[in-house]
């Protein structure tokens, strides 16, 4: 590098740039070695004479690559000629079409105007039939509803049909709200003149089929007859028919099976025919009213099972004629109506039982069994049912007889005093009447009634009263015998104790106080009995005093 720096310095400066030009070099780049492999295959001889020709040479090498260039595209600017004469001919040929197409679109403008009116004119069409055939969709019936209304069987497909005239009423109350109330009141029109053919027609069909059920004890009620009846809720006068209708028929059918029960027993002749027991007063009576009470449960289940368990809806009038008062059915009075059959015949055996003078006991059990029935049954009929009626009515003879009985044996009581004991202990009568009102206490207590305890000890307590106060006047008219001025003396002319009058009422009322017993509603008599015993004590020990005093 010093001897370049040394030799370019003595040089011309453009010598010098081209110098060191040359001598900054890379000479061994890919792209020199390249060239010079080029180039020692054309210049094969490295002669003096030859290096000064080099650029000759490579200058005619360039000219003979460019002439073969220009002989190999010349097929290529042949074939452009080509595309572009064709180019030509196809823009002249799009050219005529332009025109064509404009002189068509100019011949044509009223032709496309047209359509394209006809063609908004044809999805207004397409709208309007879309609106009609909903339209009638929500506010007309079809042929096949028409006729399934008018002609059809009750069935399905009548309900279904039913169920689309309410829905096109209730559509057209909504439409009554909009500037189309003229249609709307005409649609109302029509069907309400095929929903009222519909609901006669359905009532028809159940009144029949209602008239077919007093054949059987039990009958089914199937699924359509019960669709059949809740549609009939929406007409309360249809659906009173309907309610007698079934009432009536099965009015009639019990009172046939409840004379066939009395008579002739079940189906073989078991179970046995009810009146087989009248000499068993108590067996009778409540073998009645136990068919009474299972015809009501299977009766009360057909009902709900046809009308179902509306409480509210129907009343009855003075006449027994139903009356409606609401939409719903009332069970309670349709059960009433058909019980209504058996309430005379009921009532007249019963009272057969209670006038052939049965016992005490019995009229009291009998009493009690009618009053358990008449709160049973009136749960489900209802207090002011016939059948309730009739029971409480019988209810109350019983309890009439009881009472009746109760008081004319504490007349004869009193009437006829047995004899005081030589040894001053109660009568038989005293012991027995006491046992009596013990079992009467004990038949309440076990009984299927349910009272309240207010009810149950008003109930002993008048039952007591009536027992006990006879029976205490029996007892004073009974000590009469042993006072020194009764007409018949019981010591027959020997010397009567004075105080034997009060021993003899003392141990009677503590006989009636001991057989008693202790229980909660006997507390007002336990205590009057001890205030007597403690009075005729008193009396007792002031006499005997007075005596020793004496």
């Amino acid at each position: 590098s010093y001897y370049t720096g040394a030799m370019t310095a003595t040089l011309a400066p453009g010598l010098a740039r081209k110098v060191k030009k040359i001598l900054d070099t890379k000479v061994d780049s890919a792209e020199l070695l390249s060239s010079f492999a080029t180039l020692s295959e054309i210049h094969t001889e490295n002669t003096p004479s030859a290096r000064r020709g080099l650029r000759a040479v490579v200058e005619k090498r360039g000219l003979s690559i460019h002439k073969e260039f220009l002989f190999s595209a010349q097929t290529v600017i042949d074939a452009l000629a080509e595309v572009q004469k064709e180019l030509d001919g196809l823009g002249e040929c799009c050219d005529g079409i332009a025109a064509g197409l404009d002189s068509s679109k100019a011949s044509t403008s009223s032709l496309l105007t047209q359509t394209e009116q006809l063609r908004r004119n044809l999805a207004a069409s397409t709208r309007r039939s879309q609106l009609v055939d909903e339209f009638l969709q929500s506010y007309q019936l079809s042929e096949g509803e028409v006729a399934a209304l008018e002609e059809a069987e009750v069935g399905d497909t009548f309900f279904g049909a039913l169920d689309r005239v309410r829905q096109i009423h209730a559509n057209c109350r909504q439409l009554l709200h909009t500037h189309h109330q003229r249609a709307g009141l005409e649609i109302m029109d029509a069907m309400g003149q095929h929903q009222e053919a519909a609901y006669e027609k359905l009532c028809r069909w159940v009144q029949n089929e209602c008239r077919a059920l007093s054949s059987d004890d039990a009958p089914e009620v199937d699924e359509l007859l019960q669709k059949a009846a809740h549609a009939l809720h929406q007409r309360p006068v249809l659906f009173k028919y309907c309610a007698e209708e079934v009432a009536t028929s099965r009015h009639n059918a019990l009172f046939q099976r409840f004379i066939a029960a009395l008579t002739r027993g079940g189906p073989g002749g078991t179970p046995r025919p009810i009146e087989m027991h009248a000499h068993e007063p108590r067996r009778y009576i409540g073998d009645m009213l136990a068919w009474v009470h299972q015809s009501l449960a299977s009766e009360h289940e057909l009902l709900v099972s046809l009308f179902g368990a509306g409480e509210e809806g129907m009343t009855r009038k003075e006449s027994g004629e139903l009356r409606l008062s609401g939409d719903m059915p009332s069970t309670a009075v349709l059960l009433d109506r058909v019980f209504e059959s058996i309430c005379r015949p009921l009532k007249v055996r019963i009272e057969q039982v209670l006038m052939s003078s049965p016992s005490l006991l019995l009229c009291f059990r009998l009493s009690h069994l009618l009053a358990f029935y008449s709160a049973t049954m009136g749960n489900i009929l209802g207090e002011e049912g016939q059948l309730v009626e009739t029971l409480k009515g019988c209810k109350e003879m019983a309890s009439r007889i009881f009472f009746d009985q109760l008081k004319a044996k504490g007349d004869q009581l009193q009437r006829y005093p047995p004899p005081p004991p030589r040894d001053l202990s109660p009568p038989p009568q005293v012991s027995e009447t006491v046992r009596q009102l013990l079992e009467i206490i004990e038949i309440f207590d076990t009984g299927m009634e349910q009272h309240s305890q207010e009810e149950a000890n008003a109930e002993l307590e008048k039952v007591l009263t009536a027992g006990l106060t006879p029976l205490l006047s029996m007892c004073e008219k009974s000590s009469e015998a042993l006072s020194a001025d009764a007409p018949s003396r019981v010591d027959e002319g020997k010397h009567l104790d004075p105080s034997a009058q009060r021993v003899y009422l003392i141990n009677c009322i503590h006989g009636i106080q001991t057989l008693l017993g202790r229980r909660a509603f006997m507390e007002n008599w336990i205590t009057k009995l001890g205030e007597m015993v403690e009075a005729h004590t008193a009396a007792l020990v002031g006499g005997e005093v007075g005596v020793i005093l004496s």
